[in-house]
């Protein structure tokens, strides 16, 4: 009796470290990472047939968080956020372009909504020996399980659970998006001083406010599989926009209505991963533009477009 006890405590022990070693385990460390570790890195983008270098810093100091991301290339520009404070750094005023600010490429891992991946994706570990940036790295494939979503291919730091690379790969697997650390610390001395813009730099502050919520005066007849609305009420974004914004718990797609006076036929755009559609809707005597830009395939954007719909959802 104690050697079977013994025997399914083992068996036990050993499944439960399975169980956290599953493709989502890895990422929601991964998720984790980005709010609780300190690093500084340099990372490569590429998107398009462009490509730029980034550094990207973040740290705890005197208990307040500092994160700072800095183009490397072209005009340099900066992005340096302090708690809710952001700053826009320009190399001089003449480099100044009013809304020009950074992408930021890895905070859109920050909210991954678990428990709808596995709806859209078949997340599968498929090599543990992976090196990137001179660091050990575990990489996951999240392949999407119909037309409507990219495929995904993470690399995972073994010791801290950090973004090392990710790849947009499209349904015919060709690579749309890469993002790539060349470098990166864990363990950097970082000071205030390395979060404050140089006396000749020209400074955008801005406060991030969360938008109004509003009524939602929209709704979808149908949706991809996984996806679903991540505010049940719309965001008002000026006097005449409102925004939705649908989630799959990896790709999202932003939806924006807007009211204007001129009738436009639906068009696509892509830039890389990312597409944007738009097109008027006639609803009564008002015309509403409609825009939604997502990392999504044009399937998708052209199929939201047909099956938005005026009023409340019908349940």
């Amino acid at each position: 009796m104690i050697r079977g006890l013994i025997m399914s405590l083992l068996l036990c022990a050993s499944s439960s470290l399975l169980a956290a070693q599953t493709g989502v385990d890895w990422l929601t460390r991964m998720t984790d990472s980005f709010d609780t570790l300190s690093y500084d890195g340099v990372f490569v983008h590429q998107e398009a047939g462009m490509m730029n270098s980034m550094r990207v810093r973040r740290g705890l100091i005197g208990g307040v968080e500092y994160e700072s991301l800095e183009d490397l290339d072209g005009q340099r520009i900066a992005v340096i956020r302090i708690d809710d404070s952001v700053i826009c750094v320009f190399p001089d005023v003449g480099d100044y372009v009013a809304g020009v600010t950074l992408a930021e490429p890895l905070r859109r891992f920050q909210e991954l909504d678990k428990d709808r991946l596995t709806q859209a994706y078949d997340i599968k570990i498929v090599d543990k020996s992976q090196r990137i940036a001179s660091r050990k790295a575990v990489k996951l494939k999240l392949i999407p399980k119909d037309e409507y979503r990219y495929g995904h291919e993470f690399w995972i730091d073994k010791s801290t659970g950090f973004l090392l690379k990710h790849d947009v790969l499209s349904l015919d697997h060709q690579l749309l998006e890469r993002i790539q650390f060349t470098s990166v610390s864990f363990a950097p001395d970082l000071k205030e001083a390395d979060f404050t813009p140089s006396d000749d730099s020209y400074t955008q502050h801005f406060v991030e406010v969360e938008p109004k919520v509003v009524k939602r005066n929209w709704h979808f007849d149908w949706l991809p599989q996984g996806f679903a609305l991540v505010w049940q009420e719309a965001r008002r974004m000026n006097d005449s926009t409102n925004m939705m914004l649908l989630s799959d718990g990896m790709s999202t797609v932003s939806v924006f209505v807007e009211q204007t006076d001129k009738k436009r036929p639906q068009t696509i755009m892509n830039l890389g991963a990312t597409i944007a559609g738009e097109m008027s809707i006639q609803v009564d005597e008002q015309m509403y533009l409609l825009t939604m830009v997502g990392e999504v395939p044009a399937v998708t954007i052209q199929r939201l477009m047909a099956v938005i719909m005026p009023g409340p959802d019908n349940d």
